[in-house]
């Protein structure tokens, strides 16, 4: 949500809106303005915008649901609409819907702000001006998940074990369950055959069932078929499975070795988490930003998922709810609203000068201090992460613990336990702080390495923050953006910060709130000594 640079530099920036209303659209400015799109439409924007011409484009640190932008306005409306007479006559203002842009004047060059709709409306005669906010619209998803139809049903299965009656099928990632686990269940379908999946798999051929009642297993070959409404699924047939009577309770263990999840773009394995967040986004009904998330993809694809969504009866869910449940937490991502929808912006803990899109400097008076260095809550502090995960689907408890400590105490007791250069630094500080967390969607334990990572390095040690106002020319970059400062006054040189906030004002100054990266060590985990 940022212009190019060459649009900033020595130009005039113009606040531009346009309200519908009563079945027509209203374009306002502060004083009158003619804007020229790029296929050369001309459009008039007349005097009636009147507000304190500042908004703030902020990120909510991993944070999985975006805040909405707001923007209380003053609008004088008298000459092109009688407010009470079109009210009267069953218009309603509370059902007008406002884009508000920042124009490049002079270019066809604007950026959208805000495209939501109208709050809290109030107006008075057609003189008086009209009051109200607008906010962005809050993305809601109103697809639900997994598909109605992927359903054990009559029309389905008809030959389904009496238990089997509504459950849903079964949505398969990656390898849930590994080698000893339940990784999913398997459903009666029809004589000594079972539902795994509702899709097709990818990978080898088999998985492991295992019969809960009788205590056997077998690794047993998988098929692909359509069900009674044509959905392609995978089953298995257990006929050569020591027990196997349609009474029994069955799992399925999901190894590397043979038959795994959902298919991704390219036809391998949907494990990274960047390729099962694009998956759910594609079911959701939400409007989201495809390039944004395809550009986060490799650094999330670091994280592999496995896991099985096995959705009550009666009781789907949203595709974005499961994310904001399941993948959110675990991911270094803060949740976005852009000009093209929601998106996620990657939290840089790693972030090098090497990184930085922008060099901002004081001392060549890029921009002024405003106020003091402020830091985080201490409550916020944790320097030991113990994150529970390999999740027994059986039994909903997880069978692994992934320790990551600044306490030698923890080190001596527990030998699979390791320790980093922020724990151990933030321990020393602040004494032992816990932060205990599960997944359910994880069984790989680098993985699990890496959510503990991450999370020491956002929450091992307080964060400082510094306010500025800059030179017009900052306006292109975004919340989340990596960035160098130097500051001889408070003793910064180059110092790696992430933007925490962009202020636009009607000045022509841009507002940067900078968050430092304290890292003091970027090395990987040492294994603790015996």
């Amino acid at each position: 949500m940022s212009f190019d640079l060459s649009h900033l530099t020595g130009v005039e920036l113009v606040w531009l809106l346009d309200l519908t209303f009563a079945g027509q659209e209203f374009r306002l400015a502060r004083d009158f303005q003619v804007y020229t799109d790029e296929e050369g439409e001309v459009f008039q924007y007349h005097p009636g915008l009147d507000w304190g011409g500042t908004l703030q484009d902020e990120i909510d640190l991993l944070n999985d649901a975006p805040s909405p932008n707001q923007v209380a306005l003053t609008l004088y409306l008298g000459s092109l609409i009688n407010v009470p007479e079109a009210v009267a006559a069953g218009h309603d203002l509370a059902a007008a819907v406002g884009k508000l842009w920042l124009w490049s004047r002079g270019s066809s060059e604007r950026l959208l702000l805000i495209d939501g709709r109208v709050l809290d409306p109030q107006y008075g005669t057609k003189e008086e001006p009209v009051t109200l906010t607008i906010e962005e619209a809050p993305f809601d998803d109103l697809a639900l998940f997994p598909p109605a139809q992927a359903q054990i049903t009559p029309s389905t299965f008809p030959n389904y074990a009496d238990e089997m009656l509504s459950e849903r099928y079964p949505w398969i990632f990656g390898f849930p369950g590994t080698t000893t686990g339940r990784g999913s269940p398997g459903m009666w379908i029809d004589t000594r055959k079972l539902l795994i999946a509702g899709h097709p798999v990818t990978g080898g051929s088999t998985v492991t069932v295992y019969n809960q009642t009788n205590e056997v297993d077998a690794v047993l070959t998988v098929a692909q078929e359509a069900d009674g409404l044509g959905r392609l699924v995978t089953t298995v047939d257990i006929n050569t499975l020591a027990h196997n009577h349609e009474t029994d309770e069955y799992w399925i263990r999901w190894t590397s070795t043979g038959a795994c999840g959902i298919a991704d773009h390219d036809g391998s394995t949907a494990r990274g988490a960047g390729s099962v967040l694009r998956y759910m986004m594609e079911q959701s009904s939400v409007r989201w930003d495809r390039g944004r998330i395809a550009a986060i993809l490799p650094a999330l694809n670091q994280y592999q998922i496995d896991c099985a969504i096995t959705a009550d009866p009666g009781r789907r869910f949203s595709p974005l709810q499961w994310v904001q449940e399941h993948l959110a937490p675990i991911l270094p991502i803060s949740a976005r609203q852009g000009p093209h929808g929601l998106y996620y912006a990657l939290y840089r803990y790693d972030a090098t000068e090497e990184d930085a899109v922008a060099n901002i400097n004081i001392d060549r008076l890029d921009g002024s201090r405003d106020g003091a260095v402020s830091y985080s809550s201490r409550d916020q502090i944790r320097n030991e992460i113990r994150l529970s995960y390999a999740q027994n689907a059986m039994d909903n408890k997880p069978t692994a613990t992934f320790v990551l400590t600044g306490d030698d105490e923890t080190l001596d007791n527990d030998t699979a336990a390791v320790s980093n250069a922020p724990c151990r630094v933030s321990r020393d500080r602040f004494g032992l702080r816990v932060l205990e967390l599960s997944t359910e969607v994880i069984y790989d334990r680098p993985t699990a390495g890496r959510i503990a990572g991450w999370l020491s390095h956002a929450f091992a040690l307080p964060s400082r923050t510094i306010a500025y106002t800059c030179r017009q020319e900052f306006g292109y970059l975004e919340p989340g953006d990596v960035v160098t400062l130097t500051d001889t006054e408070i003793n910064l040189a180059a110092l790696v910060c992430l933007v925490d906030s962009v202020t636009w004002t009607e000045d022509g100054s841009v507002g940067l709130v900078l968050m430092a990266i304290d890292n003091p060590a970027r090395e990987t985990f040492t294994e603790a000594t015996a």
